[in-house]
């Protein structure tokens, strides 16, 4: 059974090591057994960037200021992240409104020639 523990200082302190060792952030957060999404959040509060080798490096000290920010981050991040899921979940019901119900119309029957007096006559003679 997985439990989830919470993403505090410690946690952080491990990622930036296993960063600076030399894995990408997403096998360091995989390693670390969370979610992916912390990437982002993580990348803009500044605690990891790439350099122009390819390579990525981490900060050496986390601080509490540097924390914090990465906690507004992700709160910021996870409320864009719901107001989009919420956006898209009111586009998809617009269309997936139900059409109203409309009586079902009698059927309507062709309008025949009125047929006049000498006309029926002939028609009730030879039963036409």
């Amino acid at each position: 059974m997985k439990t989830r523990k919470a993403f505090d200082i410690n946690r952080l302190r491990e990622f930036c090591r296993l960063i600076n060792e030399g894995q990408t952030p997403v096998e360091a957060l995989a390693n670390l057994n969370t979610c992916i999404a912390y990437a982002t959040p993580l990348k803009t509060a500044g605690l990891y960037w790439k350099e122009k080798d390819g390579t990525f490096k981490a900060v050496e000290r986390i601080r509490a200021e540097r924390y914090d920010l990465f906690l507004a981050e992700r709160k910021k991040y996870n409320k864009a992240n719901w107001d989009r899921q919420i956006q898209k979940q009111r586009q998809t019901n617009l269309f997936k409104q139900p059409k109203p119900k409309q009586p079902t119309a009698q059927k309507v029957k062709s309008k025949q020639p009125k047929l006049n007096f000498i006309q029926r006559i002939v028609k009730s003679i030879f039963n036409l």
